[in-house]
């Protein structure tokens, strides 16, 4: 659980408290890792001990120097799911939902990101809505 309480201050200081409970009451997956991100979409890997969000979530991608800042909040939906990926996680297809340009240009830097470091894990964290 090491980062995830900064995980929660920074993205909303208004709505620190509202984290902390949706983390305490299951809507939050925290440790998941960003394996994968095009302008469409993004595929993450979850503990297998998370359930995997269903409907409309907020995808929180941390920064790829910091893993205890928040980089961007993207909203999405699970498209498909891998659960025999790994012994120690599960793997689902993500798409975006009504993205903005800002957004877009975010999206765009993240994945020169991944194609540089050759695929290095991005942290990142669903709360459901």
């Amino acid at each position: 659980m090491a980062g995830t309480a900064s995980e929660f201050c920074d993205y909303n200081e208004s709505n620190n408290m509202d984290l902390f409970s949706a983390w305490l009451f299951g809507k939050i997956n925290a440790n998941c890792i960003l394996s994968d991100l095009s302008r469409c979409g993004c595929a993450v890997l979850i503990p297998k001990k998370q359930s995997a969000p269903s409907g409309i979530f907020n995808l929180l991608i941390m920064s790829p120097d910091d893993d205890e800042r928040l980089h961007t909040v993207l909203k999405a939906e699970q498209r498909w799911e891998d659960v025999d990926y790994s012994a120690t996680h599960k793997k689902i297809g993500i798409k975006f939902r009504e993205l903005e340009h800002d957004r877009l240009l975010e999206i765009n830097v993240l994945s020169q990101y991944f194609k540089l470091s050759a695929n290095a894990a991005i942290k990142c964290s669903l709360l459901k809505r």
